[in-house]
């Protein structure tokens, strides 16, 4: 299916426990290419790992009109705020949702003059090169990761 999307068809709302096994298709469906490269998919680790770190506080639910299609994790540090997971589903990837949903999330956190942090996996060229559009910068290496900065 093909979308057409408006800024005004996108908005977020915070995620509830409810949501614990959307965030999980839409993860899985997301990173599980680059999870399994590395190390392998193992669903039932996988889906408790995620049912562990699962937080609907710091989650957000990206809507298109009334369906959810991704979402985001943004934790606040002291210095800086974190963003986790920032996933959309493979049906609204390429629309720019993602330059969306970071231009609103890098403009909220500039109001509190706190850097950002995220972590991408060091294979996945494709969200690499549209943090750098973002102007993040890499500011340490693992052997599977890349913490970047802005």
């Amino acid at each position: 299916m093909t979308y057409t999307l408006k800024p005004t068809d996108l908005d977020f709302r915070a995620a509830t426990a409810s949501d614990l096994n959307l965030t999980y298709a839409i993860k899985t469906k997301s990173i599980k290419p680059y999870v399994a490269s590395i190390w392998g998919w193992d669903n039932d680790f996988q889906y408790q790992y995620h049912t562990e770190c699962f937080n609907p506080l710091n989650t957000q639910i990206i809507c298109y009109k009334t369906e959810a299609i991704g979402f985001f994790n943004l934790i606040e540090a002291e210095t800086f705020f974190i963003i986790e997971n920032l996933l959309i589903s493979e049906d609204f990837q390429g629309l720019g949702i993602g330059e969306f949903v970071m231009n609103r999330i890098l403009s909220e956190t500039i109001k509190d003059k706190k850097s950002v942090r995220l972590q991408v996996f060091k294979i996945n060229t494709k969200a690499l090169q549209f943090y750098k559009r973002f102007g993040f910068k890499s500011i340490s290496t693992s052997e599977h990761h890349i913490l970047m900065e802005k």
